[in-house]
């Protein structure tokens, strides 16, 4: 054990002998300081700062349990074990209430317990000393942080919270404390997440990347991404959790601002694509069409034309004839017209058949619920092009014979399904490689699917063929714009 100060009050030096000679025997590098009283103690303890003082209870002026309470009313944090020479229980009621760490009888074998005492008090003092510097430091990590760190009980109730959410929410913590997290939610949204957040604690899982809306003291919206960890007891009971939010308000309102821009982007480019579709099909596809009259025409005034002759006219006229297919294909792929014409399903289903008349490979396609759907044009071109994309990967990547596409809606979800009996890949490196060179299939896909706030999983393994599921929250047009449908506000 380390060396320590020790502070010995007893007027009786018989006494104070013992007790030194029984703690140096033990405790060799002690250093030991004698006073007769109470008042010269207090006096001095400033010059002295002892690690531990033994306090005889019976003391000329000032008792021990005087002394104790003097130097509580001091703040002195100084551990103090009490000794008298009468057992009296209420003396050492009194001592303990008023924090001495131990109670010792006077008695011929006492003095030898001394040492033990005092390496278990000093021990004691020096554990509570690092506890103390440990909440010391996280309090400071705690007020110095961006975080907003918090602590809820198991019904949900704040216990402890930083002083970080007052810039976030705008509370000050006092304000929390006693208050259930989910007051905090946005009306709409409470019920929802309430319900969601119960069923986390009732499993005592942790959160881990939980985003949720929340109303600041002025009313404004805040957005919070949300990680915390269960807090149990030793039989595994849900003491409540720890967690903390980071407001990502601004991120989401960039994000937000990027998908706009993204949307703009898109609609530039569909409208861009309408365009050369159009001059496609009504321009170079009409001129071409009327040259190759005129070419399968030529020989009606030439009636002595040999026949080398006709075989040109007749290859020039299946050229053509070929140019003018490529054209009108390239338009539609470019803006498919039955897209308004005929609706998203038919359009899908036409697709699918050409897909599967030129490149051999069977398309099963399967629609349910979508017929009624009223949706906006940019939901219907984006599942469309998604269709395209991966009927497109199937072509150049799976080598399968067969694909199976189906098209679902289950409110308040649009779900899309594509399955093929390909050669399958490993999914991540399959995307690492994509980035590396440049092939952006499924990046152009995910980032379509994000576009609709929707989500995207991609399961593959070599020789077990591909499966894309795709589910985006259903948006009806309505006035010229797209209803959300997805609770998500």
């Amino acid at each position: 054990m380390e060396s320590l100060t020790l502070m010995i009050v007893d007027d009786e030096k018989a006494h104070f002998e013992l007790m030194k000679q029984a703690t140096l025997k033990e405790l060799p590098s002690t250093s030991i300081h004698h006073f007769m009283d109470g008042y010269t103690c207090l006096k001095e303890i400033g010059k002295i700062n002892p690690d531990v003082i033994i306090a005889d209870y019976r003391l000329p002026g000032m008792n021990g349990i005087e002394l104790l309470q003097a130097l509580n009313d001091r703040n002195e944090s100084v551990p103090v074990i009490i000794v008298t020479g009468q057992g009296d229980e209420k003396i050492a009621v009194q001592a303990i209430k008023l924090g001495a760490q131990d109670y010792l009888v006077k008695s011929p074998d006492s003095f030898v317990l001394i040492p033990s005492i005092l390496e278990r008090v000093v021990s004691e003092r020096r554990l509570r000393a690092s506890l103390k510097e440990t909440e010391r430091c996280f309090q400071d990590l705690a007020e110095s942080t961006l975080t907003w760190i918090w602590e809820i009980d198991p019904e949900g109730r704040y216990t402890y919270s930083n002083c970080v959410v007052e810039a976030i929410l705008g509370y000050r913590p006092e304000e929390l404390l006693g208050k259930p997290f989910h007051d905090f939610f946005l009306e709409e949204e409470r019920a929802n997440l309430k319900e969601a957040v119960a069923r986390i604690m009732a499993v005592k899982n942790p959160m881990s990347g939980f985003v949720k809306r929340l109303v600041h003291k002025d009313g404004h919206e805040v957005v919070v991404e949300t990680n915390g960890i269960p807090l149990l007891g030793k039989s595994g009971v849900l003491l409540g959790y720890r967690g903390m939010d980071r407001d990502i308000t601004r991120r989401r309102q960039s994000e937000e601002h990027i998908r706009m821009l993204t949307r703009q982007l898109l609609r530039a480019q569909e409208s861009e694509r309408q365009k050369l579709s159009r001059d496609l099909h009504d321009t170079i596809g009409q001129d071409l069409s009327t040259l190759k009259i005129g070419i399968d025409t030529l020989l009606d005034d030439l009636p002595g034309a040999d026949a080398g002759t006709r075989a040109k006219v007749s290859n020039l006229s299946e050229m053509l004839r070929q140019s003018i297919t490529a054209v009108r294909d390239l338009a539609y792929d470019l803006r498919p017209a039955t897209l308004d014409q005929l609706g998203l399903v038919r359009t899908i289903q036409q697709c699918c058949e050409e897909f599967s008349e030129r490149n051999d490979i069977e398309v099963d396609f399967l629609s349910a619920g979508m017929d009624d759907l009223e949706l906006g044009y940019e939901m219907r071109i984006t599942l469309f092009r998604l269709v395209q994309e991966g009927l497109n990967n199937v072509r150049k990547h799976a080598e399968a014979r067969r694909v199976s596409l189906r098209l679902v809606a289950s409110f308040p979800k649009i779900i899309f399904v594509m399955e093929d009996d390909g050669k399958g890949f490993d999914v991540q490196d399959r995307l690492t490689s994509a980035v590396r060179d440049r092939c952006m299939g499924l990046r152009s896909m995910e980032e379509r699917v994000a576009l609709l706030e929707g989500t995207m999983r991609l399961d593959s393994r070599p020789t077990q063929g591909t499966r894309i599921r795709i589910e985006v929250p259903f948006k009806e047009a309505k006035n010229g714009s797209e209803e959300d449908h997805s609770g998500r506000g």
